[in-house]
């Protein structure tokens, strides 16, 4: 990691700081306790997974939707990296800001833009990039309360960049023409820039480092703290509503049915996703064999009913194509089950007897995506009865192998907190 990455910069550091202050006040603490009987009557919050994780998710939700408040200001425009875990700066707690099956592969970052400034944005890949970056143009924030739809896309790979890795490209109301590196500010269709870098490699991948300049616009109005105060209280109420009614609309197959990937149009245009949720018994596996079909970038997460991802520092909750175990044919068989089952694939809901599942390929091949293909089989079955339900070659770890991972993996995550 560059020793002055964008991601722990200070501009980073200033943003979280107000965005706490911000969620401390008063006013924004009573909003979000008012907030708890929604989750308490909800139907996820009469599961054993749902109360576990409810207060969890109140804070992160509510943080998020602060976030958003001090973040999207394009007075003071800058890339910010959001949807966290909770953590600490010098001695400040940082509460997490997940949401939405966030993807722990991902370093999500945002950039407020608006429908009449111009913007530059400056990159330089450091090292090893991303299996996958990407650039998208929103017209709202996620978990604004609306949903967010893609108005445009830049891919890493498709930027004109120097010898040495520095790119730029730039956001505005003027069209594109024939700039490959220009994105089109919609009018009342742009809020921020949406910068997603996937790292399969935790040990070895880095973020690009990021700059922005407002080259053109009018004078930007400085919020004062009643203004700021109240933007928050309607950002809390909107994004937590949001959540509560998506998430049993978005994950409502019935439990444990894995559904084909398909392609669609959310942050980013070269993506296919399949949704799912698990439900299981301390005896039971869910066995999963997807297809990478070609993409670039292939990973599946899990999350809480809720939607937070499960803490991916302390436990082996997602799993990408380069840390998973690959079939001699190239597809990848995992498992899901409340106990270790000794299989180097195990997804680790942590205890959760349910929550949700997200498969996302990214950076499909141009030939397009192989729905039929994405996902090859799944069954639950008992836990006596795995290896039976598995791959002839399935890799198999001991619980010290396990131990090795997950120091591995947790010495990753922390290359984007140094």
């Amino acid at each position: 990691m560059p020793a002055r990455s964008v991601l722990n910069g200070p501009d980073q550091l200033a943003i979280e700081a107000d965005a706490v202050r911000l969620f401390t006040h008063p006013a924004v603490q009573a909003a979000v306790e008012a907030k708890r009987a929604a989750f308490e009557a909800h139907p996820l919050a009469q599961t054993p997974a749902g109360r576990t994780t409810l207060p969890l998710n109140l804070e992160e939700m509510a943080f998020s939707a602060v976030v958003s408040v001090v973040a999207m200001d394009v007075g003071r425009s800058t890339p910010f990296w959001t949807l966290n875990l909770p953590h600490e700066r010098d001695g400040l707690r940082i509460p997490g800001t997940r949401h939405g099956v966030d993807n722990p592969d991902n370093v999500y970052r945002v950039i407020a833009v608006d429908d009449v400034s111009s913007f530059r944005i400056d990159g330089q890949i450091n090292d090893r990039p991303g299996a996958d970056v990407s650039f998208t143009l929103f017209n709202a924030y996620p978990g604004s309360g609306v949903d967010s739809e893609s108005q445009g896309v830049l891919v890493l790979d498709q930027l004109d960049r120097d010898a040495d890795g520095r790119f730029s490209f730039t956001v505005g109301p003027d069209a594109a023409g024939d700039r490959a590196n220009h994105l089109q500010a919609w009018p009342g269709a742009a809020r921020l820039i949406f910068v997603r870098d996937s790292l399969q490699d935790w040990g070895a991948e880095t973020p690009v480092s990021l700059g922005v300049t407002r080259t053109a616009g009018p004078e930007v109005a400085t919020r004062n703290e009643d203004q700021l105060v109240a933007e928050a209280l309607e950002a809390v109420g909107a994004s937590i509503d949001y959540w509560l009614r998506l998430m049993p609309q978005w994950f409502a197959a019935p439990f444990n049915d894995i559904a084909k990937g398909r392609a669609k149009n959310f942050s980013y245009t070269q993506q296919a996703t399949s949704e799912a949720r698990f439900r299981l018994a301390p005896d039971e596996a869910l066995v999963v064999t997807i297809d990478p079909c070609g993409a670039r970038y292939l990973g599946v997460q899990l999350a809480d009913p809720w939607g937070a991802s499960i803490d991916y520092g302390a436990h082996t909750s997602s799993l990408n194509q380069h840390q998973a175990h690959r079939s001699a044919d190239g597809t990848i068989t995992y498992v899901v089950s409340l106990s270790d089952p000794g299989v180097h694939n195990w997804l680790d809901p942590a205890g959760l007897e349910q929550g949700a599942m997200l498969h996302r390929w990214q950076g499909l091949p141009d030939g397009g995506f192989d729905s039929e293909r994405s996902v090859r089989a799944s069954r639950v079955v008992k836990l006596n009865a795995l290896a039976s339900a598995l791959p002839a070659d399935m890799r198999w770890v001991t619980p010290a192998e396990r131990r090795q991972h997950l120091s591995h993996r947790a010495a990753g995550l922390a290359r984007r907190l140094d």
